[in-house]
């Protein structure tokens, strides 16, 4: 795909930088995450009770089982998105964590903690992969405003070539 002729190339990054004051900074590196499949196949969403009123089945979303299994079906895929999203850092190794195997996955903050992550550290991390995973408002105005303001710059140089 291209635009103007500059070819759209990999999904949005974002660095991670954990300041550390003997200097020896951690830098982390997330990707958005293209495809959410893999993720899908391996935990397909809980499917709420259903009950039969007049013929109709009506889903029981708030049955207490339902929202517990809804609840933990958020951890797993909050959990692999961050282990996903991290895979774009550079010899990142996990030792408790299989991405293969979902009940390793809830461990990452565990893994963390121990390699001396602060909970903050570990809260700007999961920012940093919802972040470069969605879209916020700010960040398009951001975009717009950057691109309001190089359609200026090329108004303001055309001008000045024919001025000049």
């Amino acid at each position: 795909m291209k635009i103007n002729g500059r070819k759209i190339e990999g999904p949005n990054e974002e660095i991670i930088p954990i300041p550390r004051g003997n200097g020896d900074d951690i830098i982390l590196t997330v990707r958005a995450i293209l495809d959410m499949e893999p993720f899908d196949k391996m935990c397909p969403p809980p499917v709420p009770p259903v009950k039969k009123i007049k013929g109709t089945d009506i889903p029981q979303l708030n049955d207490k089982n339902y929202v517990k299994a809804v609840t933990k079906f958020a951890e797993k895929r909050m959990a692999w998105m961050v282990i996903t999203s991290l895979e774009a850092t550079e010899g990142l190794e996990w030792e408790q964590v299989d991405k293969n195997d979902f009940s390793t996955w809830p461990l990452f903050r565990k893994e963390m903690t121990e390699a001396g992550f602060s909970d903050v550290e570990i809260g700007r991390v999961i920012a940093g992969v919802t972040s470069v995973n969605a879209l916020s408002e700010i960040k398009i105005q951001a975009a717009r405003e950057r691109f309001l303001l190089s359609r200026q710059a090329q108004l303001d140089d055309l001008s000045s070539q024919k001025d000049g």
